[in-house]
C-alpha cells in the first residue's frame, strides 16, 4: 500500500502528533507499506526550503520556510502538497490513502484536504488535539466551505477529540477512534518493590510531561506540597521528568516550599531511562485537562503503574476509576487523591494489581488493523464518490 501522511509537525519536534505520526509511519514501512510523510517542519532549527530524506524508513518531505516564532508554517504548502500527489499520480504510483493529522494550527493539512478529494484519492483526517474554543472558527469555515460534506473517513485518537467533531459533521456521520499505539510488551518492566528502592518505600508518584502551563505540571506540585503536608514524613515520594519554560519556577517552588527531599526533577528523560523510572514507581499523575489522549502515560500504563488522571481529559477513557485508577475534576481532589494513595496500601495495592492488566487496543498489530480499515472506509468514500 502507498501511504502518504500530511502533517504540519514532525520529529525533531516533541509532541503527541509529532511522535505518533513518527511512530505509525514506522511501523507501517515495517509491515511492508510504501509510506512518506509531507511536513512542514525543518530538519533543524533554521533550516529552510524543500528537501527529502528517509528517516527510520520513512521518506520524509520537508517544506520549511523561515518564519518569526520558528513556527512550522509554509505559505505556499498547499500548493506544494497537492503538485506532489498530481507528480506521483502522472508517475503511477498514486497513493493508496492520504492520511492528513489535524492538530488546532494546522494550515497544511487542512489546507490539502480538499485538494486530495478533488484528485479522488482516499482522504483519512485525524484530530489528534482539544479544540476548545477553536471550534467555532472550524464551524465558521464549514459554514463557508462546506468541508463536513466532503468524501472523507473523519476520525480522531480518542472520544474526547471526536466529540467536537462529531457536532460539526451532517447528522449521523460516524468519527472512527484510530488511538496512538505503543509497543506494550517494551514498556512491561519488572516491578521493583517499595522497599528495595532508591527512594525508600514511599509511594512513588511520577510524571513526564514538557514543563508548559497546558500540562499544569506547576498545579501539580502545588497539590503535592500540600499532600506532603497532610502525611506522615516519609510516606510520598515524588519524580517530575521533563523540560520546558516552567522548569525553572518549578525548581523555584520546590526550593520554597523544602521540597528537596520529597520532590525530583531529573529533566527530559529517554525512553530507556523512563522505563528505569517506572520499574521502580507506584503511581501516574496526569493533571490536565486537555490531555487529547495521553501518551505518556499510556507508557506508564504499559509499564504496570496506576493513574491519576482527570476526568475530562482523553486518558480518562482508560481508567476505571476506583477499579484502574483514580479520575479527579479538579485540584483539590488531585491533592486527597495523592493523600489516598500514600495513606491507603490496600487501595494502592488493588489498582497496581488491576494495573497489571495492560491496556487494551493501543499495541501496535491492533492499532494497524484499526487503522487499515479506516483506509479501507476511506477507499470506499472516494469510489462511491467518483461513481456520483
Amino acid at each position: 500500500m502507498r501511504i502518504t501522511h500530511v502533517s504540519d509537525t514532525y520529529l525533531p519536534l516533541l509532541g503527541g502528533i509529532e511522535s505518533q505520526v513518527s511512530r505509525l509511519a514506522a511501523q507501517q514501512v515495517a509491515a511492508g507499506h510504501d509510506v512518506e510523510v509531507v511536513t512542514t517542519t525543518p530538519a533543524a532549527p533554521g533550516a529552510h526550503g524543500v528537501s527529502t530524506a528517509v528517516e527510520d524508513g520513512v521518506v520524509v518531505h520537508r517544506i520549511a520556510a523561515r518564519i518569526p516564532g520558528r513556527w512550522p508554517i509554509h505559505p505556499r504548502s498547499t500548493a506544494h502538497v497537492t503538485t506532489r500527489l498530481r507528480a506521483a499520480i502522472d508517475r503511477g504510483e498514486r497513493p493508496d490513502v492520504v492520511h492528513l493529522h489535524m492538530g488546532v494550527l494546522a494550515p497544511t493539512a487542512q489546507g490539502a484536504l480538499r485538494p486530495v478529494t478533488r484528485l479522488g484519492l482516499p482522504a483519512v483526517l485525524t484530530v489528534h488535539s482539544v479544540w476548545g474554543n477553536a471550534s467555532r472558527l472550524f464551524a465558521a469555515a464549514d459554514a463557508a466551505a462546506g468541508w463536513s460534506r466532503w468524501p472523507v473517513r473523519w476520525s480522531a485518537v480518542s472520544e474526547m477529540t471526536a466529540e467536537p467533531l462529531r457536532r460539526l459533521l451532517r447528522p449521523g456521520a460516524d468519527v472512527a477512534i484510530l488511538p496512538n499505539g505503543i509497543d506494550l510488551a517494551a514498556w512491561r518492566v519488572p516491578r521493583t518493590e517499595r522497599g528495595d528502592r532508591p527512594e525508600g518505600a514511599a509511594v512513588h508518584v511520577v510524571s513526564a510531561a514538557r514543563f508548559a502551563p497546558r500540562k499544569r505540571m506547576l498545579p501539580l506540585l502545588a497539590a503535592i506540597a500540600e499532600a506532603v503536608g497532610r502525611l506522615p514524613e516519609g510516606a510520598l515520594f515524588v519524580t517530575l521528568a521533563g523540560d520546558g519554560p516552567e522548569r525553572a519556577a518549578a525548581r523555584k517552588f520546590v526550593a520554597e516550599h523544602g521540597l528537596r527531599d520529597v520532590v525530583s526533577l531529573p529533566g527530559r528523560l529517554t525512553a530507556t531511562e523512563l522505563k528505569r523510572l517506572y520499574a521502580r514507581a507506584d503511581v501516574y499523575a496526569a493533571p490536565s485537562s486537555d490531555e487529547a489522549f495521553g501518551i505518556a502515560a499510556l507508557e506508564a500504563q504499559a509499564a504496570g503503574l496506576t493513574v491519576i488522571a482527570h476526568s475530562r481529559s482523553g486518558l480518562a477513557e482508560r481508567v476505571v476509576d476506583g477499579a484502574t485508577g483514580l479520575l479527579v475534576p479538579d485540584d483539590v481532589a488531585l491533592t486527597a487523591a495523592l493523600v489516598r494513595l500514600a495513606a491507603e496500601p490496600d487501595l494502592l495495592d488493588r489498582l497496581l494489581l488491576a494495573a497489571a492488566t495492560p491496556p487494551a487496543g493501543v499495541d501496535w498489530p491492533d492499532v494497524l488493523a484499526t487503522t487499515d480499515r479506516a483506509y479501507a472506509e476511506a477507499a470506499t468514500l472516494a469510489r462511491q464518490t467518483e461513481r456520483s
